[in-house]
């Protein structure tokens, strides 16, 4: 593991009140009273107010609401439309016999595919996978989108794989070399709002400037103070939004972006 591994494990909310738990109690223990109680309550109140208020809608929000999707009336019809992540499980789907298996983020395949049919001439990227060769073609993420895309009537010569990247970077450098001759043309991209800035600022790095279609939102406005969520929900979105605020930062620290939130 590496150390930005072992700090995006720590900073990532949950866990960080869940570790601050531990201590207290382990102060506790140690008969260090007053650190112990202190610790336990910067874990609790860290529990009690990203679990169940909107607090983490803070976090959140300047993520989603960083690029409007394209109209796909008004803008430049692409050459291409790129599918970074999709949510897709075939194995899950091989194991228990089920037609298709989804996990968070599976609006991603289905809005390209919308896309894929509106520009029926466009080329289409779909890019997804844990890294390695694991698990094997026909099971991997990438193989499942273009099944479905496949399904619901976009040609099979169109689609391109890359099912091996595990991270954001990867997936959008395989993606540009896949483009080939066409990398300076106008190609669409496809991810969830939350990483769309990330997404961005990889491609630019790449000298690629997408025109962004982002999908799969966890906040929709206006902030509400008084809105009240489900434990678990809330905790997802602000662990979600944390992950990516990591990600922006070590990103633009480690060269492989220029600007540390990319913006249109």
């Amino acid at each position: 593991m590496s150390l930005f591994d072992l700090l995006r494990f720590v900073l990532v909310p949950s866990n960080l009140f869940f570790l601050l738990g531990i201590l207290g109690l382990a102060l506790l223990v140690l008969r260090k009273l007053a650190s112990g109680r202190f610790c336990i309550a910067l874990s609790m109140a860290g529990f009690l107010i990203f679990g169940y208020t909107s607090a983490g809608e803070g976090l959140v929000a300047p993520l989603e609401q960083r690029f409007v999707a394209a109209d796909p009336d008004a803008a430049a019809p692409p050459v291409g439309i790129v599918v970074i992540g999709s949510g897709v499980s075939e194995v899950y789907a091989a194991t228990t016999g089920s037609p298709v298996e989804f996990r968070d983020g599976a609006e991603t395949v289905f809005a390209a595919t919308l896309l894929a049919r509106r520009f029926p001439e466009a080329r289409v990227i779909v890019s997804a996978g844990h890294g390695g060769n694991f698990p094997f073609e026909p099971l991997r993420e990438a193989d499942g989108m273009k099944r479905l895309m496949v399904l619901f009537g976009v040609s099979e010569d169109r689609i391109e794989v890359d099912g091996i990247s595990a991270s954001t970077q990867d997936r959008v450098q395989n993606s540009i070399a896949l483009m080939q001759q066409d990398k300076d043309k106008t190609w669409w991209v496809v991810t969830s709002a939350a990483r769309m800035p990330r997404t961005i600022g990889v491609f630019r790095a790449g000298g690629v400037e997408p025109v962004p279609y982002p999908v799969d939102y966890r906040w929709i406005p206006p902030f509400d103070p008084l809105y009240f969520y489900e434990f678990t929900d809330g905790l997802a979105m602000t662990d979600r939004a944390a992950k990516e605020w990591l990600g922006l930062a070590f990103y633009k620290l480690s060269g492989k972006t220029e600007e540390f939130f990319p913006g249109p």
